[in-house]
């Protein structure tokens, strides 16, 4: 039937993109905050990257509300039940349930479907989980509870600390955004290093560069705190001169910059940006600059954009670009 993968509810479309993009998947169906897909997948190095999933399941079945004890009943538990097991319930609906669709009185069909059932409440191998939505009911398995650690790795909890660094959470996200497998991403602005950590830990090649010595100075420490071998280079992103596959950047800001000084950066980058990407761009704007102007005018498309809330002064898009006339 499918995996199923449980998004987060901060940004489900965030979230179902970033799955996609991994994924290299165009058919899904999205109820709430689920996923449906149901290309064969490497899910256990899938589950290791996504930053704004909870958890991956295995879809077992879907049925209308009306049918859901017979479809329970039908079902061959025995052939997924292993050791112990229990039966947890989502209701994703505005609708109450009704009284016998209750915890108990549904795991009593896994009882009655297994031999020599055990109930374990608090860690079962078998984990079932049912989510209603307005009118289906997803009967999944669960295989993977997502905790990417990202809140160990801010950065205050960090060994040179950037008042200005991205949380690890989104700085994930946006590198997986680009759809990267394996090899090499380039942060052009890499600053104290937080995009290319996630990258480093999710095994692929991270490529730092940066005009202040300082900023790169951070960026090892942090990156040999974690472990993370990586390439860091004193460079002007705006003068790069090599072919890129996938880069992923947090343009540099300040409010007390000047906007036409910042304006003209991000389009001098921009510029350059179109002469050396050959697949995907995934960079941060601050809301307060015209990023679709300055996309267009380098001869750029956007091909998604995301909200950000930093704080109560400052927003940030996450853009997803691409050369015109590649799909």
């Amino acid at each position: 039937m499918g995996t199923l993968f449980i998004l987060s509810k901060q940004d489900i479309e965030l979230a179902k993109d970033e799955v996609l993009a991994l994924a290299n998947a165009k058919d899904f169906v999205l109820d709430k905050n689920l996923l449906i897909i149901e290309k064969k997948l490497n899910l256990k190095t899938l589950s290791k990257r996504l930053a704004y999933t909870t958890k991956v399941s295995k879809l077992l079945f879907h049925t209308g509300w009306e049918n859901l004890l017979s479809s329970l009943e039908a079902f061959p538990w025995q052939n997924i039940y292993k050791n112990d097991f229990c039966l947890r319930i989502h209701n994703l609906s505005c609708k109450k349930l009704p009284k016998d669709f209750s915890e108990k009185i549904l795991s009593g069909y896994v009882w009655r479907g297994v031999n020599d059932p055990k109930v374990n409440l608090r860690d079962a191998v078998t984990h079932v989980e049912l989510f209603f939505t307005s009118k289906i009911v997803y009967c999944a398995l669960l295989l993977h509870e997502i905790d990417g650690g990202f809140e160990q790795r801010k950065a205050h909890k960090r060994p040179s600390l950037h008042p200005t660094a991205m949380h690890p959470r989104l700085a994930r996200a946006m590198v997986n955004l680009t759809g990267i497998s394996r090899g090499r991403l380039v942060d052009p602005f890499c600053g104290s290093g937080g995009i290319l950590i996630e990258a480093g830990l999710m095994g692929l090649k991270p490529v730092g560069y940066d005009i202040d010595k300082m900023m790169l100075k951070r960026a090892k420490l942090n990156l040999e705190h974690f472990g993370i071998k990586s390439e860091l280079k004193e460079k002007d992103a705006t003068k790069m001169r090599d072919k890129v596959d996938y880069i992923c950047a947090d343009l540099p800001y300040g409010r007390n910059s000047k906007a036409k000084e910042l304006e003209k950066l991000y389009s001098d980058f921009l510029d350059n940006l179109r002469k050396r990407l050959q697949k995907k761009a995934v960079v941060s704007f601050p809301d307060f600059v015209d990023y679709k102007r300055l996309v267009k005018e380098a001869g750029l498309k956007i091909e998604k954009e995301y909200d950000y809330y930093v704080h109560k002064s400052l927003s940030k898009k996450v853009v997803v670009v691409g050369k015109k006339g590649e799909c």
